[in-house]
């Protein structure tokens, strides 16, 4: 590097770290949030195979216990690692103290009493039965509050330096003001059918996507400046370019999770697109951090930081692949539904996002030298084994419905659901294992450390080989906050906005104004409520697309069905067939049966993997059969 850029990193890393209190904080708290959100993920997994592990009670079945440890991970202990190590970040690279710092701890407590409120109330029974928010509106609104002021903390550190954020500054500063926004959206009431399912999945994609992928690659520019000693408020033009083109592909995200669905035609071309164009970022961001390090790898004596560095930077290029993947069509029809959908979430919350967070905090305890940590190790492995298990069974249980309608066998529904079940047992194993060496693995991450803290290094020359035309340029606050906001209004316009106000099929179907109508009080709305509560969304669809593998669900699924839902219970996962037009499938609808197969799954059918909802009551149980049969 120059003498001068020498000089500014040498200042930086000698000013106090007035910051590190704050940051600290936010990472126990998070910490705590880490371990026993993974803990109770690592029993949900298990119990894709083991369905009667600890069964018996009403808040330790899969629909309740899965939705509270995604809580617990994404609300509890990913936005708060991020938002306390982006203070630790911003504070480095603009030489200030966390702006008011009071604000940010208040955001703190907020968030995490949200987060805990939240999964608590799932746990109860308070799902909301929103697709990707389970979380009840009056947690919604206090994360909302909580959003908001850490939006308000950090742009008030970063607006010290303004002018001269650099790429780390420029992410960190855009990733919470869209937290902020997105966590509105979920508190705005939301109209019945596709369109209120159309809002909610910009609202969750703004979290889910675009705050913790913009956030994670904010703290990977802050891990490798630290690293090898760049000065991070010098202008790079692939920066620039990563950084805009991140942002305004994945702001458009939130369609591709309607690949297939009764929203309107161009909604999902819209997503196909922006997931093509997703590549685009992944690869100048990766060419912007590989030329940062180049030549220098063997020079970092930091090597706990680096390690997590390069996972955290892994998992969100094949985040990115698998992203494409699931959006395109051609594949869409394969992974669809499949276990394929957690491993995605799987390399961004626990890939990505976690890593990053670990970088962060290896360089705020001064990082260590010598061989890979016990924590290292588990939490790589378990994330390995994770991702492999969901995303290979994915393709196979994806691959066997297609082959259903060819055979006749119909594998996606009923008695022959059995080879689905008999297809994706070794792989949700592998899953299942990852998920508790994964959970294992954050305990020592609670624990201090022992070894040698890494020394500083200076590198004498930074070499950026890339040539543009005329003087570096700085991006000015005025441009980046405007770029921000406009970012995130187009992606609502497009995303939520002009979709969710598509009148083409708004008027409600035979079936909808016959079948899925619920008049108030009714056994079979207390039966929707039930199947609501117990977290029944986690495990089936009710939706069916116009492909093939569908074949023998019933008529395809068109919004005018759900007119009269709220929410419209559509589903992203079949770990259990779809129920859209279940009762209407049988030739039979045996009630005694249906309530039996509650009760006692495995009395029934001896393969079964659903839980026992023998904790509910009689009434109960019938008001639940009684939903289940108007699904026709």
């Amino acid at each position: 590097m120059t003498a001068e850029s020498a000089s500014n990193h040498q200042d930086q890393a000698s000013r106090p770290p007035h910051d590190t209190g704050v940051t600290r904080t936010h990472v126990t708290v998070a910490s705590i949030f880490l371990l026993v959100g993974s803990l109770i993920g690592a029993v949900a997994a298990l119990q894709l195979v083991l369905p009667d592990l600890v069964a018996g009670g009403a808040f330790t079945t899969y629909g309740r216990l899965a939705p509270a440890a995604r809580i617990l991970l994404t609300d509890g202990w990913l936005t708060i690692g991020l938002l306390g190590c982006s203070y630790l970040a911003l504070s480095r690279v603009t030489g200030s103290v966390v702006g008011r710092s009071a604000v940010p701890l208040a955001s703190l407590l907020i968030i995490a009493v949200g987060a805990l409120g939240a999964a608590a109330g799932v746990l109860v029974g308070m799902n909301s039965g929103i697709t990707g928010i389970a979380a009840p509106l009056w947690a919604r609104a206090i994360l909302a509050i909580g959003y908001v002021l850490a939006a308000v903390a950090v742009v008030g550190t970063a607006r010290t330096a303004r002018d001269s954020l650099g790429a780390t500054g420029w992410y960190l500063t855009a990733a919470p003001i869209w937290l902020a926004l997105s966590g509105l959206v979920a508190i705005i009431p939301q109209p019945d059918g596709i369109a209120g399912s159309i809002q909610m999945a910009f609202a969750s994609s703004g979290t889910t996507g675009l705050f913790f992928v913009t956030a994670s690659v904010g703290l990977l520019y802050y891990a490798f400046t630290s690293l090898t000693g760049t000065d991070p408020t010098a202008p790079r033009p692939l920066s620039t370019l990563g950084f805009w083109s991140l942002t305004l592909v994945w702001a458009n995200l939130a369609a591709v999770r309607f690949i297939f669905s009764p929203t309107p035609d161009w909604y999902e071309t819209l997503a196909v697109a922006f997931a093509i164009a997703s590549l685009m970022p992944a690869l100048t961001i990766a060419a912007d951090l590989g030329l940062m390090i180049r030549g220098k790898v063997s020079a970092i004596t930091d090597r706990a930081t680096l390690r997590y560095a390069v996972i955290a930077s892994l998992a969100l290029v094949l985040a990115t692949v698998v992203l494409l993947l699931t959006a395109w069509r051609a594949t869409s029809g394969i992974v669809q539904f499949t276990p394929w959908v957690n491993g995605l979430d799987a390399l961004i919350v626990l890939g990505g996002g976690s890593f990053a967070i670990f970088a962060t905090v290896s360089i705020l305890r001064g990082g260590r030298t010598g061989g890979p940590s016990v924590h290292y190790v588990l939490s790589t492995l378990g994330l390995l084994a994770m991702t492999a298990g969901l995303l290979v069974g994915g393709v196979v249980v994806g691959f066997s419905w297609a082959a259903g309608p060819a055979s006749q066998g119909f594998v996606n529904a009923e008695d022959a659901w059995k080879v689905t079940a008999d297809s994706s047992a070794l792989f949700l194993w592998v899953a299942a294992i990852g998920a508790a060496i994964f959970a294992i693995g954050q305990v020592a991450f609670l624990i201090p450390r022992h070894g040698e803290p890494a020394d500083a290094v200076t590198f004498d020359s930074t070499d950026y080989d890339l040539e543009f035309e005329g003087p570096p340029r700085y991006a000015s606050w005025g441009r980046l906050v405007t770029g921000v906001v406009s970012v995130w209004v187009f992606a609502a316009l497009m995303t939520w906005v002009l979709p969710a106000a598509d009148g083409a099929d708004r008027e409600a179907t035979i079936l909808a104004d016959t079948s899925r109508t619920y008049a108030a009080g009714s056994v079979e709305a207390i039966g929707r409520d039930l199947y609501i509560s117990e977290g029944c969304i986690e495990c089936h669809t009710q939706q069916v697309r116009p492909i093939g593998s569908d074949v023998g669900l019933g008529p395809v699924s068109i919004a005018g069905d759900y007119a009269n839902e709220h929410p419209a219970l559509l589903g992203t996962s079949r770990f259990g067939p779809d129920l859209m037009h279940y009762a209407g499938r049988v030739e039979f609808f045996d009630k005694v049966i249906v309530r039996a197969h509650l009760a006692n799954p495995r009395s029934v059918v001896p393969w079964s993997t659903m839980p026992s909802y023998a904790y509910l009551s009689g009434e109960d149980l019938t008001a639940l059969v009684s939903y289940i049969e108007t699904l026709r």
